[in-house]
């Protein structure tokens, strides 16, 4: 299943404050959580992060700029993503998520 969305991070988030004063940078995790969120919301279920077998964060990505990610779920819990701002590449990598239950405390 391939999908294609677009969001934006907010200049308010609060982790902006300290990322880097006069000229905030979004952290990678901030960026990380969000695409997490979007799977699961494509899901139609709350998922979790259960490993990350690449990661690679290509350029900065700044508050309020429209972010393009594409990912692919494939089997195994699997998950392909590359995120974009126009044609700057900002972060790409895999996933292994688990889906979790409203009912039952995340695995640690």
């Amino acid at each position: 299943m391939s999908v294609n969305t677009q969001f934006i991070i907010d200049a308010s988030h609060p982790s902006l404050a300290g990322h880097f004063p006069g000229n905030p940078i979004v952290p990678g995790v901030v960026i990380l959580a969000e695409v997490l969120e979007r799977i699961g919301e494509s899901l139609g279920k709350s998922v979790m992060l259960s490993k990350v077998p690449s990661v690679k964060f290509h350029s900065p990505l700044r508050p309020n700029e429209p972010l393009q990610l594409t990912f692919d779920v494939l089997p195994d819990h699997l998950v392909t993503f590359s995120c974009q701002v126009g044609s700057r590449r900002i972060a790409s990598g895999q996933f292994i998520f688990e889906a979790t239950s409203d009912d039952s405390p995340p695995r640690s």
